[in-house]
């Protein structure tokens, strides 16, 4: 198999076209290299907590109802279908997972913890808990980061898409992740 179809095969896998993911990889690790640890903090606060706000203005009709969007950057083919309930559990089960891995590769525990893609598929009778798992994901994550300061770490964990990252690297990840999701909610919310 030529190169150019694997790279084609694996977006198909991953649900974003394969320029997509180099661009992406090459801008998260410009990212993490020039903005402080405690900037990208407030980055990921910032989303998280406005998707939070988001889910909240809505009735619980509204939060479980699926709603296609249009594809974006970031988002997954898999991901255009969700509901607003959906999106806030994916994010508290990704947010949590980072969480647990950046207090591994930082304090030197890194035990093969993995991030599997189908492990943070969001589940699809997600309800109105999810608003305040959210809130407490992000303030869990918080201290953590916090806690482990510049993030300065020699160990790597292996992201399903942009291979060996370092904790700061998957701080920078998750800030994205939260962005791109809060973006995805309200396109949800323009279309319900």
């Amino acid at each position: 198999m030529s190169g150019q179809a694997h790279d084609e095969l694996d977006a198909l896998r991953s649900g974003l076209p394969w320029h997509e993911r180099r661009v992406a990889d090459v801008m998260l690790r410009l990212y993490a290299a020039t903005v402080s640890p405690a900037a990208i903090l407030q980055s990921f606060r910032r989303d998280a907590l406005a998707a939070r706000d988001l889910a909240q203005g809505i009735s619980e009709v509204q939060g479980r109802m699926r709603v296609r969007i249009p594809r974006f950057p970031g988002i997954e083919q898999s991901s255009r279908d969700w509901s607003v309930y959906m999106t806030l559990d994916h994010l508290v089960m990704v947010n949590t997972a980072i969480t647990a891995l950046i207090h591994a590769i930082c304090s030197g525990h890194n035990h093969g913890a993995e991030i599997v893609m189908e492990d943070v598929k969001p589940h699809e009778d997600a309800g109105p808990d999810r608003i305040p798992a959210l809130e407490a994901a992000v303030e869990r994550y918080t201290e953590v980061v916090e806690r482990m300061g510049t993030l300065r770490s020699r160990e790597h964990h292996p992201h399903p898409w942009f291979g060996p990252l370092t904790a700061r690297q998957w701080h920078a990840v998750a800030a994205i992740h939260n962005r791109t999701h809060r973006a995805q909610i309200e396109k949800i919310l323009r279309r319900l």
